[in-house]
């Protein structure tokens, strides 16, 4: 079922943010919850505003990819802020929700999820959850749309997604009821972006760190038409990934796109 203007009222009873969830703006479909969230970038008073979907037509993914948003399964959602931080920053709140998101499927999942960096959450080696950042601009106003998918309950994924994609439901053996882990998603993503401007993106990446098992594997990290090889060490104090390069070289990368190697 799509969700009612009564699971809208419940979730804002239990949330507990300063700047998400102020309001909450529900759909029972759309095409992307991110494009819905840019049309507010320019309306100054839409700070942390969540857009919420039952299912998404063209629900996207990094790199122009789409993300499969089965209708009324999954957690389809976007969040719209607008810190004021230089643009070398602006990537940073992909590691931030990051760690929110993870801790948030863990919470209630028995199996344990991962960070894979920069925005992949995994569950038993596949996806299970994923984000989207993006820096818009309409006049003078800009903001950051944060664009969160989770698969929570489904049961299938088509067969170009088989071997990638999962979900809590499948990997755990139960379904789950979405409104606990929202209000949870959405209460704790506020903490952590208000520690975030606080206090910098020393205390994320600590966290980040903790929740990830991708360090000491074997890598792959694609920019372009260049791809490096070598071992995942940490994520450094800025947040990039720092790689011990196959011929001896450690590099720390602000992006890319990495494949964990088998």
């Amino acid at each position: 079922m799509p969700y009612s203007l009564k699971d809208i009222q419940w979730i804002q009873s239990q949330l507990r943010a300063e700047h998400i969830g102020r309001e909450i703006i529900n759909y029972d479909s759309v095409g992307s919850t991110n494009d819905i969230a840019k049309r507010l970038v320019g309306e100054s008073d839409k700070e942390g505003s969540v857009i919420l979907a039952g299912s998404q037509t063209q629900g996207k993914g990094r790199l122009g990819k789409t993300w499969y948003s089965e209708e009324n399964v999954g957690i389809y959602l976007s969040i719209l802020l607008k810190p004021s931080l230089p643009p070398e920053q602006i990537a940073q709140i992909t590691l931030v929700a990051g760690v929110a998101l993870v801790q948030a499927i863990n919470e209630f999942s028995r199996v344990r999820t991962f960070l894979k960096w920069p925005n992949d959450i995994l569950l038993n080696g596949k996806k299970v959850a994923g984000i989207l950042t993006e820096h818009c601009q309409d006049g003078a106003h800009s903001g950051v749309i944060l664009g969160i998918g989770i698969n929570v309950n489904h049961a299938r994924f088509p067969v170009s997604l088989q071997h990638i994609a999962t979900s809590m439901a499948m990997e755990n053996g139960e379904t789950f009821e979405r409104l606990p882990l929202i209000t949870f998603l959405l209460n704790h993503l506020d903490q952590e972006y208000r520690s975030f401007l606080n206090k910098g993106i020393s205390p994320t990446v600590d966290q980040w760190n903790l929740n990830s098992d991708m360090f000491g594997k074997h890598i792959s990290l694609t920019q372009g038409a260049q791809t490096f090889f070598g071992t995942a060490m940490n994520l450094d104090k800025e947040g990039q990934l720092v790689i011990l390069i196959d011929d001896g070289e450690k590099i720390a990368f602000a992006s890319g796109e990495v494949t964990l190697m088998e």
